[in-house]
């Protein structure tokens, strides 16, 4: 299938490793210009070393930005630089770090400000920096947001209290912003062996005195599907959504997670 993305310009913020490095080499697969966006200048050169290897795209394909999501005037530049290289936007994509897993009672008043700013107000800024781009020839905003948004867990204080914003941010953008032509969804992951996963893995097995191939395996059987997913499997996904393929897709959210999420709807 042509998802239509050849010579689009894509953002991805937090897009240096993990989930976010997965779906900007799959664009850059797919054709499209790719600007990376991380606060790290190491983690950007490997990045964007790592999707010129494995897509073979030009060099002038690929665009990075130190970009730090606390920084209202770094998000806002960044996405101007992005429009600049490429000459518009076409298709952002938010992206945010993880935050920390604590219990209400441990999570200060300090904590519940910087997961606002690194969750929800990061996302906010990115997408009021980028609309008027994307207003411009009718684009995507995807949002990359844990299938746990939707069904807290234990200890998830921060995620469970500003995730579950972006799906409503992205809903809301879906019904105001239709009419414009663009359009917002979230892609949910849950399962996918990313960096981040990994060392929860790896920490996890160290607290409880057990091998990390146990670890692994305890988070298989709580999927449907016997394996855990791969990050190729999830850029796939958000790349599908952001393109022309999905063009009547819109205020959905996309789990790719194994079958874990136990909602019909």
């Amino acid at each position: 299938m042509d998802l239509g993305l050849d010579g689009a310009s894509v953002f991805v913020a937090a897009g240096s490793k993990g989930l976010g490095l997965g779906a900007a080499t799959q664009f850059a697969a797919e054709g499209a210009n790719v600007t990376v966006a991380s606060r790290s200048a190491h983690n950007l050169a490997r990045a964007r070393e790592a999707i010129l290897d494995e897509t073979g795209c030009d060099e002038h394909a690929v665009l990075t930005v130190e970009m730090d999501l606390a920084d209202r005037n770094e998000i806002e530049s960044g996405i101007a630089a992005a429009t600049t290289e490429f000459g518009g936007l076409d298709v952002l994509v938010t992206n945010h770090g993880g935050p920390d897993n604590t219990s209400f009672e441990e999570t200060s008043l300090e904590k519940f400000d910087r997961g606002y700013n690194d969750v929800l107000r990061s996302t906010v800024v990115q997408c009021k920096a980028a609309l008027p781009r994307l207003r411009d020839g009718g684009g995507a905003v995807t949002h990359l947001v844990a299938a746990s948004a939707a069904e807290p867990t234990p200890h998830g204080t921060l995620g469970n209290v500003f995730r579950p914003g972006i799906y409503g941010l992205s809903k809301t953008l879906a019904n105001e912003e239709g009419e414009n032509g663009v359009r917002s969804n979230c892609v949910a992951p849950r399962g996918v062996l990313s960096d981040r996963i990994e060392s929860k893995i790896a920490a996890r097995a160290e607290r409880e005195g057990v091998t990390e191939a146990a670890v692994r395996e305890l988070r298989v059987e709580a999927l449907p599907l016997p394996e855990m997913g791969t990050i190729e499997e999830f850029g796939k996904a958000v790349a599908f959504v952001s393109s022309q393929a999905a063009s009547y897709i819109t205020g959905s959210v996309l789990p790719v997670d194994g079958g874990w999420s136990s909602r019909l709807l």
